[in-house]
């Protein structure tokens, strides 16, 4: 029944708001189905980085008298509150938005943002609630976010008098550690992994003083979860910060998705890693279904030039600085240079500025369309939709997870003592996310990808990583690079 009245009342809406994405109609059906049926739905589409996709499932939430709760971007909320509140009244549904709520007479609709949602304690409490959760690509970095506790050199201390003997106390305690983790700084890396000595230290000093502050108490509760920690120096101040955070962040909630009612909704084309994510946990979907999306897809343009130097090469940072040169003359349109190496990322930037001038760009918004941009591959991600869709995009390195990150280093740690594959199940996922992620608009002007890391046609997980690349057309040679 909820299919049918859906679908009524998003044809009356189409007829006064232009929205051009031929499958909304099987969008709303499969929406509405879900949420009567409560079946748990993956859905991919790149449709979810637009707006055209959310009056079908306002308007099957808001039929459905049920309370439910939609997780969106604080962009979308801002979004729906301004361009589509009237839009949803003018069908007939009566409600009041209030608290970024739409409160109707038997039940309401909660908007909502993910990291409000797991701040509130009673919202992770919910069971059998229907929950719509967009944006799940980026649920790893969202709860690694959440999850990370800091404690500064500030926290170790209260402005009060009656605090004043423990204050002395913990600042000792402080420089203690200081001299200590200073001595171990090796030249280049401003962090310090902490050994099991010092890690029971820091578990029973927490512990002993956990009634200092909210902050103390959660680094108790961290480091008896067995939570990965580890410090980082500051040569400018000489002083150290802590930081925890889980090896395992989706273990934190898993309670929460178990009992309640979930649609899924991902921006990737086909987003693999969730379901892996959520059957690492033994979290069973009903159904995974692929939408397109609202523009014509095109096969990418995939160039990797033979006989490419590997990372570990001497050579190869003088290599790459002589093909982007090369790659980047006479070009008239955008090119993009990704790389998460800092110093290779500047080494670029520098390297072109000498030739192509204000051209040349630091991950900056481009101006004009004729642009070279560096940057890495997060802050593309980030602020793609602001930018001209590239004509090509160059990548020096494949974004594997740099192994000089401690949580990186601690959770490969943890997946060799499990006797897990760490690479193919830890860092090779989350390359292929950031890669698919990156190289997501070229199908939209069939775009050029020129792949520069020796390891894309030499290494087995490299020629993995070129398969996912879906639809590509190969090209041989690129003028006047050959």
């Amino acid at each position: 029944m909820l299919e049918i009245l859906s679908h009524q009342y998003l044809k009356n809406f189409l007829r006064d708001e232009r929205i051009n994405w031929e499958h909304i109609y099987s969008f709303g059906r499969i929406i509405s189905k879900c949420i009567d049926n409560d079946s748990t739905y993956l859905i991919n589409s790149e449709i979810f980085s637009t707006h055209d996709w959310l009056p079908p499932i306002l308007i099957s939430l808001s039929l459905r008298e049920e309370n439910s709760t939609f997780i969106l971007s604080e962009e979308k909320i801002q979004f729906i509150k301004k361009f589509q509140i009237s839009s949803l009244k003018n069908l007939g549904l009566n409600f009041i938005l209030k608290n970024d709520q739409l409160i109707f007479a038997n039940h309401h609709i909660r908007l909502i943002k993910i990291d409000d949602l797991l701040n509130n304690t009673n919202s992770l409490n919910l069971k059998n609630h229907r929950i719509v959760y967009s944006g799940v690509e980026n649920i790893k970095q969202d709860l690694k976010n959440h999850f990370r506790i800091s404690l500064l050199k500030k926290d170790w201390t209260k402005n009060f008098k009656e605090f004043e003997f423990i204050n002395q106390e913990f600042n000792k305690v402080y420089d203690s550690l200081k001299k200590k983790f200073f001595k171990r700084k090796v030249l280049g890396n401003s962090y310090i992994n902490l050994d099991e000595k010092e890690i029971s230290f820091l578990s029973n000093f927490f512990h002993e003083n956990s009634f200092f502050s909210d902050k103390f108490l959660s680094i108790h509760k961290a480091l008896a979860q067995g939570w990965a920690c580890w410090v980082k120096l500051n040569n400018t101040n000489l002083d150290w910060n802590l930081y925890l955070q889980p090896i395992d962040e989706l273990a934190q909630i898993k309670k929460f998705f178990s009992n309640n009612k979930f649609v899924f909704l991902s921006a990737l084309r086909k987003d693999n890693f969730f379901q892996i994510y959520l059957k690492e946990h033994s979290l069973d979907l009903d159904l995974v279904i692929n939408f397109k999306s609202n523009f014509e897809e095109k096969k990418i343009s995939l160039y990797i030039p033979s006989k490419q130097l590997l990372p570990n090469n001497p050579l190869f940072t003088n290599s790459i600085l002589d093909k982007c040169n090369k790659l980047t003359l006479f070009r008239k349109g955008l090119t993009l240079i990704l790389s998460d190496d800092i110093d290779l990322k500047t080494n670029l930037a520098t390297e072109l500025a000498s030739k192509y001038g204000k051209r040349v760009l630091l991950e900056t918004i481009p101006i004009h369309n004729n642009e070279i941009l560096c940057t890495s591959y997060d802050w593309w991600i980030m602020n793609s939709y602001l930018i001209h869709i590239p004509e090509q995009i160059i990548i020096p390195l494949l974004p594997i997870p740099n192994m000089s990150e401690p949580i990186n280093v601690i959770t490969v740690s943890y997946k060799k003592k499990l006797s897990q594959d760490w690479f193919r199940d830890f860092l090779l996922p989350q390359a292929r996310i950031k890669l698919e992620r990156s190289i997501s608009p070229l199908r939209r002007n069939s775009g050029k990808l020129i792949i520069l890391d020796g390891r894309a046609n030499k290494r087995n997980w490299g020629r993995l990583l070129l398969q996912n690349i879906q639809p590509s057309k190969q090209i041989n040679y690129m003028l006047p690079f050959d």
